[in-house]
């Protein structure tokens, strides 16, 4: 209903001088219809919403009409039930008389409008006060239209004195019905739309109460609900904590700010923190009765954080400590106490050091866990009894570096055939990184002399330490291996250990030993093969390789372990032969010769796996035998075995499939042997007889 106002509201408010311009050029106008079922019967308010239509209706009246809604009719029969009209001078008289004080001023406002419903508006245009005369006349007319409209839509019997309003007492429940309203007399040159409305008279439920939302403010409370069409606006009442009773606060009936909105609230202000406070809610249904529709309690807290701290120094002016201090420039008496948080970063992730609040009356804290690698930043909150949180800015502290890299470590190391070394360096991650040391020496036991160093200014545009260095070694000599060591240094020149020991090879062109084969042994599905592989010190991989024409290039097998002296080849087929060779690889990419190759191949002992699962089955008048047999192939056949009279098994028949079938009168005791053409077999399988 609250909607429909509005629309009536922005309708006749906005741009009322082409509103009328409209008017003359397209008269016409609509009758809006609301309704509902209760107490067996049908109450319908109706209005026009131009006042031309409105006037004509309450002069002549409006005809109600009723059809039965099935959705299977294509046409609806409509049926006249009424003819409405405004009260008669002794019905209004009735009615002033039998109203209450509230009422009587809304029906005394009804009675004005109406009796000046014949009255001429206007008058004679005048050219020099022009346009706003018009604006002014038609937004008394207007204004007026738009009390009548809320005086007759807020009070049934105000609607029904001024003829708008019906009540069908003929309506039967659970029934579909299309009301359609019109003017009793039509307007010359004016069009005015019937009123329709579908009603379902089913009885609506008693319950109008709603869910309301609670917001809790510091010495405020919000109350928030959803809102529809049938209940709207909101007087709210609070209970008064002294003398129980509960109080108007609103005299004038909460509206949505935002008509396309379907929420309303109320906001409670001035009130006292902690203490509860209880209200009830009432609103307004289409035919102006009040319903109460809610209950809501809530509390208002303290919201309000305590003044920020204002940290005063921090120092790492002591080993393994730095000494935060602060001051609070108001001390409120709901303090509680204070956190200390730190973070890496400026606007960073603060973690609190502490688990317990420090008390209120304290103003300072230790540190003893401080980044000794990273940037140091503090915060102080103060917190009050409430909860609530106030804190300081960030605060950096300098810390004093005392602490030496991490020990570095080699990524790798090559000599060239030149003789010229390149060693590169993992970079560490300190960011006070000043450079590396470079160490040599000619044994992994004798001293090590620097022999170079890759420093940079802190104050160069260059920041990143040098993480690849060069020597130059001499590629004659006794010892084959050449060793480095490296130390990282930071800003202040605190060194971090010695690296672990780089050993890197002067460039190797000699190959390692061939690896040689002892034995080769050779089963029905594998081959054993026995061997002696390269000793060379250098020797990194020993890969066997296997073909099974010796005319073709060797492929790469296996990689066999440098202490592993057996192969088992198990990847094999009976009858095929297999050709086998041995290669060394060193750390120079040196290969040794390929070996002496050797030959294996499965032999085949003839014995064939037996057949599975053997079944003997009646099938009318005949024996069926069906078994299992996996490894079946066209070289593969069955011979059933039959007792004879001494219990002795003996060859009965051939079958090349996996049953075999004869009469029942041969019954007996059965059993299947497998053979291959190429002279396997295998051994009897387990028998199956009848009972």
């Amino acid at each position: 209903m609250k909607k429909i106002i509005i629309l009536f509201l922005f309708a006749l408010t906005s741009l009322p001088c082409l509103a009328q311009f409209e008017e003359e050029l397209n008269p016409s106008s609509t009758i809006n219809v609301i309704g509902r079922y209760v107490d067996n019967a049908v109450e319908l308010i109706y209005f026009p919403d131009k006042n031309k239509a409105l006037y004509q209706g309450l002069k002549k009246g409006f005809v109600i009409e009723r059809a039965d809604f099935n959705e299977l009719n294509d046409t609806l029969i409509y049926k006249k039930i009424a003819e409405v009209f405004p009260y008669q001078e002794n019905e209004w008289s009735n009615l002033l008389s039998s109203t209450t004080e509230d009422l009587k001023k809304d029906v005394t406002l009804a009675k004005e409008f109406y009796d000046k419903r014949d009255e001429k508006r206007g008058g004679k245009f005048s050219f020099d006060k022009g346009i706003k005369e018009m604006q002014e006349q038609k937004f008394k007319e207007d204004f007026e239209y738009i009390i009548f409209v809320m005086n007759a839509v807020k009070n049934n019997k105000v609607a029904r004195a001024l003829g708008l309003s019906y009540t069908d007492i003929t309506a039967q429940e659970n029934q579909q019905y299309v009301y359609r309203i019109s003017l009793k007399e039509k307007i010359t040159d004016y069009t005015v739309g019937e009123g329709m409305f579908l009603m379902e008279t089913i009885k609506e439920s008693l319950k109008t109460e709603r869910d309301i939302y609670v917001k809790t403010w510091d010495k405020k409370l919000t109350f928030i609900w959803d809102e529809n069409d049938m209940i709207t606006g909101a007087h709210v009442e609070r209970k008064n904590n002294s003398t129980g009773e509960f109080e108007l606060l609103n005299s004038k009936p909460v509206l949505k700010s935002d008509p396309t909105s379907t929420r309303n609230s109320y906001t409670d202000e001035n009130l006292i923190n902690y203490t509860e406070y209880t209200y009830r809610f009432y609103g307004f249904n289409p035919f102006g009765e009040k319903q109460y529709f809610g209950t809501a309690t809530g509390m208002p807290v303290d919201l309000t954080p305590p003044v920020n701290p204002s940290i005063i120094s921090g120092k790492n002016d002591q080993p393994e400590e730095v000494n935060i201090r602060w001051e609070m420039p108001v001390m409120e008496p709901d303090l509680k106490g204070f956190v200390v948080a730190r973070s890496i970063k400026n606007k960073g992730d603060f973690r609190v050091l502490h688990s317990n609040l420090l008390p209120k009356n304290t103003t300072s804290y230790t540190d003893k866990t401080y980044s000794k690698e990273k940037d140091n930043y503090y915060v102080v909150q103060a917190i009050d009894t409430t909860g609530n949180i106030s804190s300081s800015s960030p605060y950096f502290v300098t810390i004093i570096d005392s602490i030496p890299p991490v020990k570095p470590s080699f990524l790798k190391g090559k000599i060239d055939s030149l003789g010229i070394v390149t060693l590169d360096i993992e970079l560490n991650k300190e960011r006070d990184l000043m450079g590396y040391r470079l160490f040599r020496s000619n044994a992994a036991e004798h001293e090590f002399s620097v022999i170079s160093e890759g420093f940079h200014e802190k104050d160069t545009i260059y920041t990143k330490a040098i993480t690849v260095f060069k020597d130059t070694v001499t590629l004659k000599s006794l010892t084959p291996y050449i060793y480095y060591k490296i130390k990282a240094l930071d800003y202040n020149f605190n060194q971090s250990d010695y690296s672990d020991v780089l050993k890197v090879k002067r460039p190797d062109y000699i190959a390692p030993e061939t690896p040689v084969f002892k034995n080769v042994k050779v089963g029905k599905k594998f081959i054993e093969l026995e061997f002696i592989l390269s000793s060379s010190e250098d020797v990194v991989a020993q890969t066997l390789y296997r073909k099974t024409d010796i005319k073709e290039p060797w492929v790469k097998y296996a990689e066999l372990q440098n202490d592993q002296k057996k192969y088992i080849d198990k990847k094999v087929i009976t009858g095929v032969k297999y050709y086998y060779s041995l290669q060394a690889i060193d750390d120079s990419d040196n290969r040794s010769n390929f070996s002496i190759p050797v030959m294996g191949k499965p032999y085949d002992d003839g014995m064939r796996p037996t057949v599975q699962n053997l079944r003997l089955i009646t099938d009318k008048d005949q024996v069926l035998l069906e078994w299992d047999y996996k490894e079946m192939n066209e070289q593969t056949y069955f011979v059933i075995y039959k007792k004879n009279k001494k219990g002795q098994f003996v060859q009965y028949k051939k079958s090349d499939v996996l049953r075999f079938r004869e009469s029942e009168k041969n019954k007996s005791t059965y059993a299947i042997k497998v053979f291959t053409t190429d002279g396997g077999q295998s051994k009897l399988s387990e028998q199956v007889s009848f009972k």
